[in-house]
């Protein structure tokens, strides 16, 4: 094994002695060969080549999977056939198996790509499974991306907890999204998707649909945008009734009693200090997500809003737009290391994502209390912890969820989103007090 190195020799010795057998046999005779030419380099190039393909063989599980024998591995090896073997495998549609022995024989990028492109419409899920294992542009792959687009919007659309006007209020100003809104619900609920289209003045391209809009006189408005009270959204809509859920109204809480800190002049010194002093508070956060979420959308969400509850009172601060203030940094790091009790649901996380926005990572957070340890400590054989069900577990009600998928950045927020955010850090503080009894 002249010009072997010891790297390669390593992986040698790992490999399986009937693979060997059968290698050192075939390398013999190549080596004789070249020997006779004295091209030592040319024999190191091609046995070091045979070693790491059948050590990626060996490592990608092809054999426990049963995908090939191995002495019809080996003979493919041996004779430099693995590439017309993926190409049969590809003609009989069979990409999976093929993209297992691309992944084993290690292709080039442009090969995964050439891969992509043969399946066409097939199989969208192992398409963007190897776009995105592969690190392939997803700007040469839009057919894909498109599928997983609509997959996701009809996903998103349809779920049952999220109530269609919402859905509507969220797609507001995005004319393409509003379209497929109507286009998709049309055949589960008509009537809806043409009150859409008629709000939204909405063309669409199936001229059957368009028709159908086209008749329609009389216009509604959407109910969540028409009532929007300081109330949870399904009271709004009536899907549920006012002692089924968590109202602020309940602990005597108004509107007048939640301030909208929006920049750097509304968070004067008298805020600051009044959150400061206090010797409890619950925290809650909001943050942008993108809709709808795919394999391929940004996974790091945006805080928006931080929720900070005291007991008679609940402030509302725009952190997206108050992360370049340099009082409002120099509050968050106060606050964060502060001896006062601070009250959450997933609270340390909240934290960290707040100050990560600000650029700082080296802050000691104190005196954070999680409320998902407290209630698997009263109620061990839980396993659900989301403050919807602590509150039915302790209260009897339950918490509204429809206003939790909102676009936060958006101003103003109506005024259920206020209720909806207030509440949530609200309720924090309560349930800790509750615990406490």
């Amino acid at each position: 094994m002249i010009g072997l190195s010891r790297f390669v020799y390593s992986i040698y010795q790992r490999l399986p002695k009937t693979l060997i057998s059968y290698q050192i046999t075939h390398s013999n005779k190549v080596y004789e060969m070249i020997m006779e030419k004295k091209n030592i380099r040319e024999f190191d190039i091609f046995f070091d080549k045979r070693i790491k393909i059948l050590n990626n063989i060996i490592h990608s599980n092809v054999f426990n999977d049963k995908l090939i024998e191995e002495t019809k591995l080996k003979e493919l090896i041996l004779q430099n056939k693995t590439s017309e073997y993926i190409e049969e495998l590809i003609k009989k549609k069979k990409y999976f198996t093929a993209y297992r022995f691309m992944n084993a024989l290690q292709y080039d990028t442009v090969s995964y790509q050439e891969l992509v492109y043969s399946m066409a419409t097939s199989d969208m899920k192992l398409q963007s499974k190897i776009i995105k294992e592969q690190h392939l542009d997803t700007r040469d792959n839009q057919k894909v991306l498109n599928h997983l687009y609509g997959e996701s919007m009809r996903f998103f659309i349809f779920r049952a907890e999220i109530p269609i006007e919402k859905v509507e209020e969220l797609f507001l100003g995005d004319q393409n999204k509003l379209q497929f809104l109507v286009e998709n619900y049309f055949t589960s609920n008509k009537q809806i998707a043409i009150q859409i289209a008629k709000r939204n003045n909405i063309k669409v391209q199936n001229h059957q649909i368009q028709q159908e809009i086209d008749k329609c006189i009389d216009v509604s408005q959407n109910a969540l945008l028409k009532n929007d009270d300081f109330l949870p959204s399904e009271i709004i809509l009536n899907t549920k009734k006012p002692n089924q859920l968590v109202l602020l109204r309940d602990f005597n809480i108004s509107k007048e009693d939640v301030y909208m800190i929006e920049d750097e002049e509304s968070l004067n010194d008298k805020i600051i200090d009044e959150i400061l002093k206090a010797p409890q508070t619950g925290i809650d956060t909001e943050s942008f997500q993108e809709i709808p979420q795919t394999k391929f959308s940004s996974r790091i969400n945006k805080v928006c809003l931080l929720q900070i509850a005291l007991p008679d009172k609940i402030f509302l601060l725009n952190s997206s737009n108050l992360t370049s203030s340099i009082k409002y940094q120099q509050f968050l790091i106060k606050y964060a290391t502060s001896d006062a009790l601070k009250i959450g649901q997933n609270i340390r996380q909240d934290f960290l994502s707040l100050l990560g926005q600000i650029g700082v990572y080296d802050v000691e957070l104190k005196q954070m209390i999680e409320l998902s340890q407290l209630f698997k400590m009263k109620f061990p054989e839980e396993k659900k912890t989301n403050l919807s069900f602590q509150c039915s577990k302790l209260l009897g009600k339950e918490l509204d969820k429809v206003e939790q998928i909102s676009n936060w950045q958006k101003r103003p927020l109506r005024n259920a989103q206020i209720h909806y955010a207030a509440l949530d850090a609200f309720i924090c503080l309560h349930l800790y007090n509750q615990y406490k009894k």
